[in-house]
Protein backbone atom coordinates (compact mmCIF):
# COMPACT_ATOMS: atom_id res chain seq x y z
CA UNK A 1 0.00 0.00 0.00
CA UNK A 2 1.80 3.12 -1.41
CA UNK A 3 0.25 6.30 0.60
CA UNK A 4 1.20 9.50 -0.07
CA UNK A 5 2.15 12.43 1.98
CA UNK A 6 2.45 16.45 0.92
CA UNK A 7 2.11 19.55 1.75
CA UNK A 8 0.54 22.99 0.49
CA UNK A 9 3.08 25.71 1.53
CA UNK A 10 5.25 26.60 4.33
CA UNK A 11 6.92 24.33 6.49
CA UNK A 12 3.31 22.02 8.46
CA UNK A 13 5.93 19.37 9.51
CA UNK A 14 5.37 16.56 6.27
CA UNK A 15 8.61 15.02 7.09
CA UNK A 16 7.75 14.63 10.81
CA UNK A 17 4.56 13.44 10.35
CA UNK A 18 6.00 10.92 7.99
CA UNK A 19 8.57 9.74 10.50
CA UNK A 20 6.39 9.53 13.06
CA UNK A 21 3.52 7.83 11.15
CA UNK A 22 6.73 5.34 10.01
CA UNK A 23 8.46 4.42 13.63
CA UNK A 24 4.75 3.85 15.06
CA UNK A 25 3.35 1.62 12.22
CA UNK A 26 1.65 -1.76 13.32
CA UNK A 27 3.58 -3.36 10.47
CA UNK A 28 6.33 -3.81 7.76
CA UNK A 29 6.83 -0.07 6.54
CA UNK A 30 8.91 2.03 4.42
CA UNK A 31 9.20 5.98 4.67
CA UNK A 32 10.60 7.00 1.27
CA UNK A 33 11.89 10.52 0.90
CA UNK A 34 10.69 12.04 -2.23
CA UNK A 35 10.82 15.68 -1.78
CA UNK A 36 12.67 16.99 -4.95
CA UNK A 37 13.66 20.06 -2.48
CA UNK A 38 16.09 16.78 -1.05
CA UNK A 39 16.09 14.72 2.13
CA UNK A 40 16.25 15.83 5.59
CA UNK A 41 15.94 12.40 7.73
CA UNK A 42 19.59 11.66 8.03
CA UNK A 43 20.30 15.06 8.64
CA UNK A 44 18.09 15.15 11.38
CA UNK A 45 16.76 11.88 13.39
CA UNK A 46 19.89 10.28 11.71
CA UNK A 47 22.33 12.94 13.48
CA UNK A 48 24.11 13.32 9.72
CA UNK A 49 26.28 10.07 10.53
CA UNK A 50 24.68 7.45 8.37
CA UNK A 51 26.15 7.68 4.54
CA UNK A 52 23.66 6.23 2.31
CA UNK A 53 23.42 6.79 -1.33
CA UNK A 54 20.22 9.35 -2.72
CA UNK A 55 18.01 8.74 -5.07
CA UNK A 56 19.84 10.02 -7.84
CA UNK A 57 22.37 6.86 -7.51
CA UNK A 58 19.67 4.13 -7.02
CA UNK A 59 18.64 5.94 -9.97
CA UNK A 60 21.66 5.47 -11.83
CA UNK A 61 21.97 1.68 -10.49
CA UNK A 62 18.48 1.00 -11.54
CA UNK A 63 19.17 2.01 -15.51
CA UNK A 64 21.57 -1.29 -14.67
CA UNK A 65 19.00 -3.57 -13.72
CA UNK A 66 15.65 -4.44 -11.51
CA UNK A 67 14.94 -1.88 -9.60
CA UNK A 68 13.66 -3.21 -6.46
CA UNK A 69 16.44 -4.98 -6.46
CA UNK A 70 18.39 -1.61 -6.09
CA UNK A 71 15.87 -0.14 -3.82
CA UNK A 72 16.07 -2.68 -1.35
CA UNK A 73 19.67 -3.13 -0.88
CA UNK A 74 19.74 0.65 0.15
CA UNK A 75 16.74 0.65 2.64
CA UNK A 76 18.11 1.86 5.99
CA UNK A 77 17.03 0.77 9.53
CA UNK A 78 14.56 3.20 11.10
CA UNK A 79 14.00 1.03 14.46
CA UNK A 80 15.70 -1.90 16.38
CA UNK A 81 13.59 -4.92 14.73
CA UNK A 82 13.77 -2.91 11.02
CA UNK A 83 10.17 -3.29 10.44
CA UNK A 84 10.48 0.64 9.96
CA UNK A 85 13.11 1.15 6.96
CA UNK A 86 13.91 4.66 5.03
CA UNK A 87 15.03 4.98 1.57
CA UNK A 88 17.20 8.04 1.75
CA UNK A 89 15.92 10.92 -0.56
CA UNK A 90 18.15 12.97 -2.75
CA UNK A 91 21.47 14.54 -1.08
CA UNK A 92 21.56 17.01 -3.92
CA UNK A 93 18.22 18.37 -5.18
CA UNK A 94 19.65 19.22 -9.10
CA UNK A 95 19.30 15.66 -9.37
CA UNK A 96 14.98 16.18 -9.32
CA UNK A 97 15.25 16.23 -12.45
CA UNK A 98 16.53 12.95 -13.72
CA UNK A 99 14.67 11.17 -11.18
CA UNK A 100 12.26 8.71 -13.24
CA UNK A 101 9.19 9.14 -11.07
CA UNK A 102 7.05 7.01 -12.56
CA UNK A 103 9.15 3.89 -12.53
CA UNK A 104 10.09 4.70 -9.14
CA UNK A 105 6.10 4.56 -8.37
CA UNK A 106 5.53 1.62 -9.94
CA UNK A 107 8.40 0.10 -7.62
CA UNK A 108 7.32 1.39 -4.44
CA UNK A 109 3.53 0.69 -4.88
CA UNK A 110 4.76 -3.08 -5.28
CA UNK A 111 7.42 -3.37 -2.93
CA UNK A 112 8.44 -7.24 -1.40
CA UNK A 113 5.20 -8.01 -3.83
CA UNK A 114 2.67 -5.46 -1.73
CA UNK A 115 3.40 -6.68 1.96
CA UNK A 116 5.50 -3.68 3.08
CA UNK A 117 4.07 -0.58 2.97
CA UNK A 118 5.10 2.72 1.76
CA UNK A 119 4.67 6.31 3.21
CA UNK A 120 6.34 8.73 0.60
CA UNK A 121 7.28 11.92 1.49
CA UNK A 122 6.22 13.65 -1.66
CA UNK A 123 7.14 17.17 0.17
CA UNK A 124 5.49 20.69 -0.59
CA UNK A 125 2.94 20.86 -3.85
CA UNK A 126 4.16 23.14 -5.80
CA UNK A 127 7.81 22.38 -6.00
CA UNK A 128 9.87 22.02 -9.01
CA UNK A 129 10.34 18.66 -10.26
CA UNK A 130 6.86 17.37 -7.89
CA UNK A 131 6.23 13.73 -8.15
CA UNK A 132 3.43 13.85 -9.45
CA UNK A 133 3.60 10.44 -10.54
CA UNK A 134 3.73 9.23 -7.26
CA UNK A 135 0.23 10.62 -6.42
CA UNK A 136 -1.26 8.94 -9.07
CA UNK A 137 -0.01 5.23 -8.10
CA UNK A 138 -0.86 5.94 -4.41
CA UNK A 139 -3.84 4.38 -2.71
CA UNK A 140 -4.28 7.58 -0.71
CA UNK A 141 -2.48 10.96 -0.91
CA UNK A 142 -2.65 12.59 2.26
CA UNK A 143 -2.76 16.44 3.44
CA UNK A 144 -0.56 17.70 5.71
CA UNK A 145 -1.88 21.00 6.75
CA UNK A 146 -1.57 23.16 9.67
CA UNK A 147 -5.08 24.53 11.31
CA UNK A 148 -4.12 28.56 11.00
CA UNK A 149 -6.60 30.46 8.16
CA UNK A 150 -3.40 30.67 5.95
CA UNK A 151 -2.43 27.08 6.14
CA UNK A 152 -6.24 26.18 5.53
CA UNK A 153 -7.03 29.09 2.93
CA UNK A 154 -3.50 27.64 1.04
CA UNK A 155 -5.06 23.77 1.60
CA UNK A 156 -8.04 24.50 0.47
CA UNK A 157 -5.96 25.12 -3.12
CA UNK A 158 -3.68 22.73 -2.75
CA UNK A 159 -6.79 19.83 -2.22
CA UNK A 160 -8.64 21.80 -5.73
CA UNK A 161 -5.11 21.25 -7.42
CA UNK A 162 -4.51 17.53 -6.12
CA UNK A 163 -7.72 16.45 -7.36
CA UNK A 164 -7.05 17.65 -10.91
CA UNK A 165 -3.06 15.61 -10.78
CA UNK A 166 -4.28 12.59 -9.50
CA UNK A 167 -7.66 12.65 -11.39
CA UNK A 168 -9.42 11.11 -8.33
CA UNK A 169 -7.69 8.01 -8.22
CA UNK A 170 -7.21 6.89 -4.40
CA UNK A 171 -8.04 8.30 -1.77
CA UNK A 172 -7.74 12.09 -0.86
CA UNK A 173 -7.64 13.34 2.44
CA UNK A 174 -5.95 15.40 5.78
CA UNK A 175 -4.18 14.87 8.29
CA UNK A 176 -3.81 17.93 10.86
CA UNK A 177 -0.83 19.11 12.54
CA UNK A 178 -1.35 21.48 15.77
CA UNK A 179 -5.07 21.36 15.29
CA UNK A 180 -7.56 24.02 17.49
CA UNK A 181 -4.86 27.08 16.38
CA UNK A 182 -7.18 28.24 16.06
CA UNK A 183 -9.19 25.34 14.09
CA UNK A 184 -10.24 22.35 14.63
CA UNK A 185 -10.93 19.07 12.75
CA UNK A 186 -14.57 19.35 11.80
CA UNK A 187 -13.82 22.56 10.79
CA UNK A 188 -10.73 22.14 8.51
CA UNK A 189 -12.58 19.01 7.04
CA UNK A 190 -15.28 20.83 5.80
CA UNK A 191 -13.19 23.79 4.34
CA UNK A 192 -11.36 21.04 2.56
CA UNK A 193 -14.17 18.79 1.27
CA UNK A 194 -12.14 15.83 2.25
CA UNK A 195 -11.92 13.81 5.83
CA UNK A 196 -9.22 14.54 8.13
CA UNK A 197 -7.95 11.62 9.14
CA UNK A 198 -6.44 12.86 12.20
CA UNK A 199 -4.35 15.08 13.69
CA UNK A 200 -1.00 15.73 15.68
CA UNK A 201 -1.01 17.84 18.55
CA UNK A 202 2.25 20.57 19.28
CA UNK A 203 4.85 18.67 21.00
CA UNK A 204 8.05 20.46 20.46
CA UNK A 205 10.61 18.48 22.72
CA UNK A 206 9.62 14.89 20.99
CA UNK A 207 8.99 16.59 17.51
CA UNK A 208 12.79 17.69 18.28
CA UNK A 209 13.75 14.06 18.41
CA UNK A 210 12.51 13.04 14.91
CA UNK A 211 13.07 16.60 12.73
CA UNK A 212 16.97 17.70 14.34
CA UNK A 213 17.97 14.28 16.41
CA UNK A 214 17.88 15.43 19.81
CA UNK A 215 18.40 12.70 22.80
CA UNK A 216 15.68 11.00 23.17
CA UNK A 217 14.53 10.61 26.62
CA UNK A 218 13.38 7.76 28.62
CA UNK A 219 9.47 9.29 28.78
CA UNK A 220 9.83 9.65 24.40
CA UNK A 221 7.83 6.98 23.38
CA UNK A 222 4.97 7.82 25.55
CA UNK A 223 4.86 11.45 24.62
CA UNK A 224 2.04 13.46 23.72
CA UNK A 225 3.25 13.18 20.00
CA UNK A 226 4.32 9.30 19.82
CA UNK A 227 0.99 8.34 21.36
CA UNK A 228 -1.16 10.01 18.95
CA UNK A 229 1.39 8.99 16.14
CA UNK A 230 0.13 5.55 17.36
CA UNK A 231 -3.46 6.17 17.22
CA UNK A 232 -2.96 8.21 13.72
CA UNK A 233 -0.99 5.41 11.60
CA UNK A 234 -3.72 2.39 13.05
CA UNK A 235 -6.43 5.03 11.26
CA UNK A 236 -4.84 5.76 8.51
CA UNK A 237 -4.67 2.02 7.57
CA UNK A 238 -8.01 1.60 8.35
CA UNK A 239 -9.00 4.60 6.49
CA UNK A 240 -7.13 3.87 3.69
CA UNK A 241 -8.05 -0.21 3.73
CA UNK A 242 -11.86 1.00 3.76
CA UNK A 243 -11.44 2.84 0.92
CA UNK A 244 -10.08 0.39 -1.31
CA UNK A 245 -12.68 -2.03 -0.45
CA UNK A 246 -15.47 0.11 -1.51
CA UNK A 247 -13.72 0.30 -4.69
CA UNK A 248 -13.27 -3.05 -5.01
CA UNK A 249 -15.63 -4.82 -7.44
CA UNK A 250 -18.57 -6.76 -5.99
CA UNK A 251 -17.83 -10.73 -5.78
CA UNK A 252 -19.67 -12.45 -9.07
CA UNK A 253 -22.59 -13.79 -7.84
CA UNK A 254 -23.13 -16.53 -10.07
CA UNK A 255 -21.39 -19.58 -9.24
CA UNK A 256 -18.86 -20.74 -11.99
CA UNK A 257 -20.50 -24.34 -11.71
CA UNK A 258 -23.80 -22.87 -12.52
CA UNK A 259 -24.63 -21.76 -16.36
CA UNK A 260 -28.26 -20.76 -16.54
CA UNK A 261 -30.08 -21.73 -20.04
CA UNK A 262 -33.56 -20.06 -20.42
CA UNK A 263 -35.46 -21.27 -17.29
CA UNK A 264 -33.23 -24.09 -16.82
CA UNK A 265 -30.32 -24.40 -14.83
CA UNK A 266 -27.02 -26.43 -15.56
CA UNK A 267 -24.49 -27.17 -13.11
Amino acid sequence: MLIALCSAKGAPGVTTTGLALALSWPRPVVLAELDPAGGDVLAGYGRGETPADGLAEIEFAARRGDLIRHLDARLLRLDGDGQARLLPGLADPAGAGHVNWDRLASSLAGLDGGTTDVLADCGRLRTEHFPTAVLERAAAVVLVTGSSLRAVRAATHAIAELRARTGGAGLLAAVVVRPGEPYSEPEIGEALGVPVIGSLPRDVKAAAVLSDGIPAGRLYSQSALMRTARTLATEVIRVVEAHRSRLAPPPDATSPSTITVGDSRVG
